[in-house]
């Protein structure tokens, strides 16, 4: 909510969504609960949300997935629903773009 917050304040961001991607069991932290309650604390903390959901892309692959890989998944599945080119800074666009 704050960084929302602010980035809304800063008058050059509008805040469209927010994702919360918890981490692969494989991603090797000491003491890590298991994805799949993990998954479940996140849904229960977001349920009242209109703007944050969970998507279990991330707990649900083979193997634990770079940064990379998990933000390029989010960037396409925005893609889809928006239809929207979004920002990305190794191939500035000329087309309209979601700040």
């Amino acid at each position: 909510e704050r960084a929302r917050d602010y980035l809304h304040k800063t008058g050059r961001f509008i805040v469209i969504g927010g994702i919360i991607s918890p981490v692969h069991d494989s991603y090797g932290k000491t003491g890590l609960v298991s994805s799949r309650h993990r998954l479940t604390m996140c849904q229960l903390a977001v349920q009242s949300s209109d703007w944050i959901r969970v998507d279990p892309w991330e707990c649900y692959q083979d193997t634990w997935q770079t940064t990379c890989s998990v933000l390029e998944h989010h960037r396409d599945l925005m893609k889809r629903v928006t239809g929207c080119i979004l920002s990305n800074v190794n191939t500035p666009s000329i087309t309209p773009v979601i700040g």
